[in-house]
């Protein structure tokens, strides 16, 4: 089976590790338009036709699955991708919300780009759930996900003194929950359980999104979560600096104890993605 995962980024590495743990011997397909990131600060109109265009690019690899592991992307397109999906599924990710309201009665702090953070489908879903407008806080982070998908020696000192200017001082209201709604923030997960201190809960949307890709390709209600497996059967592709972000994406995914197999054989960027900002 052929699985299709993607970003504008290495963020959406955090979603491939937890569709791992549910199906670990598919083939997968990690596409990042990293030509055109964030997709956070970009057009609804824009983003929909990059994330039409990466849905293409996975129907021309026969993929079984498509995941948007993006949230932005998700929110722009994920409904119109559906509407034409060819028989094959696609799963966007949202934030675990509902989840954060469920462990905890206290406030809640989402934590998200500006087009999730100012998009319809987040209001939507908001107003669908108990206590969803009274106690959830939604934060736009600009500028936090372009720290994090550069990965150089700094970027976790960066993404701190991110956290202490624009964020901190948030959490002197009461927050006992933190949504993380971009999959790059994933990566700063058990930093923010010490930025934060005891009492308060990090949740994402990756667990949500693998158990619901179980169940579209399987049929079935998905069991406990495996242990990550030592090996991976990978294509990369980036729209842009592709062996850079390879060889980084491969070092990540090394960190949770894989080894990615053929790692070379996709490396070019998309000609399907590359469009002008």
């Amino acid at each position: 089976m052929r699985i299709g995962i993607f970003d504008s980024g290495i963020g959406g590495l955090t979603t491939l590790v937890a569709c791992l743990r549910y199906l670990p011997d598919e083939e997968y397909f990690f596409f990042a338009d990293n030509a055109n990131a964030p997709y956070g600060d970009r057009d609804p109109g824009q983003v929909r036709e990059w994330t039409e265009k990466a849905y293409e690019y996975f129907l021309a690899r026969s993929a079984d699955a498509v995941v948007l592991a993006c949230n932005s992307a998700t929110s722009a397109a994920a409904a119109t991708l559906r509407e034409h999906s060819r028989k094959v599924p696609v799963i966007g990710i949202e934030p675990a919300i509902k989840k954060a309201l469920s462990a905890d009665d206290g406030r809640i702090l989402l934590l998200a780009t500006e087009l999730t953070a100012r998009g319809e489908k987040l209001q939507q879903l908001l107003q669908g759930l108990p206590g969803g407008m009274e106690r959830v806080d939604v934060l736009a982070c600009p500028g936090w996900m372009e720290i994090i998908e550069r990965q150089d020696h700094q970027w976790r000192e960066q993404a701190g003194k991110y956290w202490e200017q624009h964020i901190a001082g948030v959490m002197d209201t009461g927050i006992r929950g933190i949504v993380l709604g971009c999959t790059h923030y994933c990566w700063l997960a058990g930093d923010i359980l010490r930025w934060t201190g005891s009492g308060c809960q990090v949740f994402d949307g990756n667990d949500g999104v693998a158990r619901q890709l179980y169940r579209q390709v399987m049929g079935r209600e998905a069991p406990e979560p495996g242990r990550i497996p030592a090996r991976v059967r990978m294509h990369f592709c980036f729209s842009a600096n592709a062996q850079e972000k390879k060889s980084l994406a491969v070092r990540l995914l090394a960190s949770h104890g894989m080894k990615v197999e053929d790692a070379d054989r996709e490396t070019d960027p998309a000609p399907c993605l590359r469009l002008a900002p």
